[in-house]
Parts: structure tokens; sequence; C-alpha cells
């Protein structure tokens, strides 16, 4: 048994502090509010996963130093723009040989990927840190449903520390040591199920949802490429496997952002009415400034920005798509 923390008590934070306790583990979830905390100690968090049962050997604590006490591990799990400050804020409260986990599927408003941040904001941590990717509808994880993950890191023997941790029968952990391409699978995958949400809610039909993710697969290899990661990560549980859970999964945040869209709604109303973070919508911003730094080739990430932050009508996007140059596969 380790004492762990959990760094963010939404549905993801809460699922995975749910996973280390039914291992045995003891666990301790910072929340950002009193009413969260509450919730977790009464054993429910009926705000972002209602239904749920929790294990006694989780506590909810809104102080940051509680919540770190004595901890191995410690698992940051807040949406992606205030990762860094949350990071910043674990300054001396680590013990030296914390390990760090970053389940965050996102970037950081300068760029950067997650494990990138940690290793700035904390740099005596930095050969123990890690990040968690893969296929994770939160509340099919946290009823036990049958998943699989993958946790990358530059060293062999923190991705093995951290997999002999959350691995169960229910939940397979694998690594890896493609720290790059796993995180920009789990984050870039977003923007591509805010689209497949688009054809969703206009009823394109099945032909172009795959093609999209396909085609999508391959924006994400080049960008994964292009940053110092691997292309065929991302053919794996990180990226084609993520992509098409959240691209298919009625619970998937960033898809609901699609179909609203389709609808007609604008993206501050979908936002306003939203309890938890569609990560897609600052990832597609930020990707696609990665993608004219770095040069990669990534035509429906350009025009999910243009139709997220430039008010391009849809259709326009899609024939803009559909009239590009002919080449080969």
């Amino acid at each position: 048994m380790v004492k762990a923390a959990v760094i963010g008590c939404g549905a993801w934070g809460t699922t995975l502090a749910k996973v280390l306790a039914e291992n045995g583990h003891s666990i301790r979830i910072w929340c950002h509010s009193e009413k969260l905390a509450a919730e977790i100690n009464a054993r429910e968090n009926k705000t972002l996963l209602n239904g749920i049962a929790l294990p006694d050997n989780i506590q909810g604590e809104t102080s940051l130093a509680a919540a770190l006490q004595d901890a191995e591990l410690a698992v940051l799990v807040t949406a992606s723009r205030y990762f860094r400050a949350t990071a910043v804020k674990l300054r001396g409260l680590l013990a030296a040989d914390c390990l760090l986990l970053s389940a965050t599927k996102g970037l950081d408003e300068t760029g950067q990927r997650m494990s990138g941040v940690l290793s700035e904001v904390l740099p005596e941590h930095a050969q123990r840190i890690a990040v968690l990717s893969g296929p994770n509808i939160s509340r099919e994880i946290a009823e036990q449903k049958v998943s699989a993950a993958v946790i990358a890191a530059r060293q062999k023997t923190t991705a093995e520390a951290i997999q002999k941790l959350f691995n169960n029968n229910y939940f397979r952990v694998y690594t890896n040591d493609d720290v790059a391409g796993v995180e920009i699978g789990g984050a870039v995958k977003n923007i591509i199920a805010i689209a497949a949400g688009i054809i969703d809610g206009l009823n394109l039909g099945n032909n172009a949802k795959a093609a999209l993710l396909v085609r999508g697969m391959v924006e994400i290899a080049r960008l994964a490429a292009a940053l110092g990661g691997r292309a065929e990560t991302v053919f794996g549980l990180t990226g084609i496997g993520d992509l098409i859970a959240t691209c298919s999964s009625s619970l998937s945040r960033n898809h609901y952002v699609g179909v609203e869209l389709a609808q007609g709604k604008t993206l501050p109303e979908i936002l306003k009415g939203m309890r938890a973070v569609a990560e897609g919508v600052p990832t597609t911003k930020l990707a696609h400034a990665l993608a004219q730094k770095t040069g990669a080739a990534m035509p429906i990430t350009a025009q999910m920005y243009a139709i997220l932050y430039e008010n391009k009508p849809i259709p326009a996007a899609i024939n803009e798509l559909m009239s590009r140059a002919l080449k080969p596969e």
C-alpha cells in the first residue's frame, strides 16, 4: 500500500482516485471547493460523478499541504489552463522521492506539454515524472467496465512503478517511453472529437466519420513526430484508442461540443452550459499554433480553429477540406 494524492476532483480525478483506492492504496484527493470535498467524504462525488459510490479509503481535502502529506505518488488531474499554477503550488510540499503523474490531456497555454511544465516547475522531480493516456471515459472506468491505459515516462522504473499501482482486473495498464507521443496523442485527439461531434450532429454518416478519424490520426502523428515523439505511438492506446472512444461516446465532452455546434449554438453558449472542461477547445488553438510553428500539415485542425475562433461557418469549413488539391493518400 502507498499513500497517494490526487490533485483535482473532477470526474477523471475522482475515477483515478477510486481505481487507486480499490487497489488498496490510501488516497487523499484535493478539491477546489469545500462542497466537493464534503461530497467525496460522504462517499460520492454527486456533482461530477453522480451515482458512483466511493471507497472509504478516499479522503477529500481542500488543503494541498494536507493532501500531499507523506504522499509517495501525486496525480495531477487539473484542467490544462490551471495546470501550471497548480504545479507551482506543489513546490516545497512534495517528498523528495514522490512520483508525479500527469493525467491531464491538454497543452499548456504556452503550447508546452504537461510533462514539460512539471519538469520546468519542479526540476528536482524530473526523473520521476510520468503521463497517463488512453481510451478513458471516466464513468465507464468508475463503473469497473474493462478499460486500458498507457503510462509513459523517460525513466522505465518510474513508468513501471506507477503501472503497478494502477493496474487491476478492470483497468489494464501498459508502459511506454515515448512521453511526447503519448501526450500529443491524448491532447490532440480532442480536436478531432469535436469534429466528430459536428459530423454526428449534422448526420453526415459513417463514411464521413471514418474518413475524419483516419485523416485526423495522420495529423496527430505528424504533430507528434514534429515535437520529438514517434508517429507510431499515436496508433496505439493514446491516439487511435482514445480517439475511437472519445469520438463515439455520448459521455465525451468534446464530442458534445461538436454536436451542439452543428445544431447552431455558439461556442460561448455551449461552454457556459457545461460543468466540466472540454479540453479540445483550448487545444485547438494551441495545436494550430504548433502546426504553423513546426510546419506539420494539419488541415482538419486548421478548419476547427477557424470554426471555433474565427466564426467560420461549418459548411464552408467542410467544403474547404473536401476541395483541397488532390494527392496520393
